[in-house]
């Protein structure tokens, strides 16, 4: 496995890590920062970063 070379690919990943351990371990801004990783993924992803 190789990481990510864009930043949406990165958001990708934070995106999936951070809603794997929320399940499991509630912290108080995961969804804010979850909803964050979401979007800056959607959009980097149609733009082409």
């Amino acid at each position: 496995m190789k990481f990510p070379s864009t930043i949406s690919g990165w958001c990708m990943w934070l995106f999936f890590l951070l809603s794997g351990i929320a399940a499991f371990w509630a912290f108080p801004y995961a969804a804010p920062v979850i909803g964050i990783l979401a979007l800056g993924y959607a959009v980097l992803a149609l733009i082409g970063q």
